[in-house]
């Protein structure tokens, strides 16, 4: 009898699990010093030089109850922040009103995720589905971020065939890319990483700084279905299925 007891509150604990939680336990977590990211793909975007799409590949930086914070692992386009520096600073650095956040919710989203993935997206009132890092976040240890090699990141064929800025093979052949915080010495300015890792800025209408997306999944609306969690055999996702 106690034994069957115990069993029956082990099966009760396990339904009580938050589904967040359980994705952990399945693999899905955030960085972990000394451990790492966990990877996963979602979505599709031309990746090679000729354009041919792939999975797009994703870095966890953290999971929290329901809800986990990706960025993408390369920098998928080049993209200015908006053509208009004046307007810019009219509405207040606001992303949402911007060129790139119009492109990154419309056509990139659409075309780069099925119905079901686009579901998976957390549409936040600040940011919507799709958006960038914010400064704040690129100087954030528990991020994995903090050092100037943590910000570095590198383009895909397709971006720098395609207007991508690249440092020389001396500074590592990364390229920069955009925050979606205002410069705080400039008001025309958005914050991007600079050749050696460091923040910086530039006018937002310049067309060569990189687009490297970040986005909320909804951990309630999806399962692991796949994958080992590396950036080599990244997790697979799939719809959780309705109980």
């Amino acid at each position: 009898m106690r034994r069957l007891i115990t069993r029956l509150f082990a099966l009760l604990t396990a339904l009580l699990v938050p589904v967040g939680a359980a994705c952990a336990e399945e693999g899905l977590r955030g960085y972990e010093k000394g451990q790492g990211y966990v990877y996963l793909t979602m979505g599709e975007y031309p990746q090679t030089a000729e354009g041919e799409v792939q999975p797009i590949l994703w870095r966890v930086l953290s999971v929290t109850e329901d809800r986990a914070y990706l960025v993408s692992e390369y920098i998928l386009l080049a993209h200015r922040i908006h053509p208009d520096d004046k307007e810019w600073i009219a509405f207040g650095a606001d992303l949402r009103q911007t060129e790139l956040w119009a492109y990154m919710n419309g056509a990139f989203l659409s075309e780069s995720f099925t119905q079901e993935e686009q579901d998976f997206l957390v549409d936040t009132e600040e940011f919507g589905r799709i958006f960038l890092l914010s400064r704040e976040d690129l100087n954030d240890k528990a991020l994995g971020f903090g050092t100037k090699a943590s910000r570095k990141a590198w383009g895909t064929p397709y971006a720098l065939s395609n207007g991508l800025f690249k440092y020389s093979s001396k500074r590592g052949k990364h390229s920069p890319y955009w925050t979606r915080s205002q410069s705080t010495t400039v008001d025309y300015g958005g914050v991007c990483t600079k050749a050696e890792g460091n923040l910086g800025y530039i006018r937002v209408v310049v067309a060569d700084e990189g687009c490297r997306p970040a986005c909320y999944l909804d951990l309630t609306k999806l399962r692991i279905a796949g994958g080992e969690g590396t950036k080599e055999t990244p997790f697979i996702l799939e719809g959780r299925s309705e109980p």
